[in-house]
């Protein structure tokens, strides 16, 4: 069994098992060599050698030359697939994990925390375990569908509100509602067509006097000042 030969155990992301079976679906390439999985899902062959082929060959997928086995052959079959799951559960997997997860309302905390004590790997690793574990204990090609199509649809909602909060049009007409604006506050001088509002006029006036004017004549000035001027306001 599993637990005699090593505490360690494959993890590999939802996105690349169903992207590397969606390829073997359209055709089952006569070798899985790094430089195939590295294109196929868009990472370096470094990668794809350290991260994804291990896991491949610990599902028995992948054979140890390379070549896709028997069992990769059921995996890309739609009707099939949930019994590939399970037999990957049971050839990798202790008796004692299937054994406390089975259902379906198995909480993926509870599954990490036995892969991080039961490992001794940290919260990341003991993530990875139970993520694949768990994926695998579904078994179940339309919910996992259903749950890739997730984000994709999230994108689109936001999309469809962004369009939503701009001017919408028909028939190349805008139909944008137009808030009248608001007339701005008259400046203090100004006079133009505001009912009600009268106009300060500010005037300065200088009156040169000579110094050899007598009283009598400054007196005569400054009353005919008061005279034209007395018909303006304060």
């Amino acid at each position: 069994m599993a637990e005699d030969k090593k505490r360690s155990f494959p993890k590999i992301p939802k996105s690349s098992w169903f992207t590397l079976r969606e390829k073997f679906k359209q055709r089952v390439p006569a070798e899985v060599s790094p430089s195939y999985v590295a294109s196929a899902l868009s990472m370096s062959e470094p990668s794809a050698s350290a991260n994804i082929l291990p896991s491949l060959r610990t599902f028995g997928l992948v054979l140890e030359d390379g070549k896709p086995s028997d069992l990769a052959y059921e995996w890309r079959d739609d009707s099939k697939y949930p019994e590939v799951c399970k037999e990957i559960l049971e050839k990798i997997y202790p008796q004692e994990l299937l054994d406390l997860f089975h259902g379906p309302d198995v909480q993926a905390q509870d599954v990490n925390s036995w892969f991080a004590r039961y490992s001794k790997v940290g919260e990341s690793a003991a993530r990875m375990y139970g993520t694949t574990f768990l994926m695998l204990l579904e078994g179940d090609l339309e919910k996992a569908e259903s749950k890739q199509a997730k984000s994709p649809r999230a994108a689109s909602q936001v999309k469809q509100t962004v369009r939503k909060s701009t001017p919408s049009q028909v028939n190349g007409k805008s139909t944008e509602s137009k808030i009248p604006a608001v007339p701005e506050a008259p400046s203090e001088n100004s006079s133009v067509g505001v009912t009600g509002f009268t106009p300060k006029l500010h005037i300065d006036i200088q009156i040169h006097i000579s110094p050899e004017s007598p009283p009598e004549q400054i007196d005569k000035i400054f009353e005919s000042m008061a005279k034209h001027l007395k018909d303006f306001r304060a």
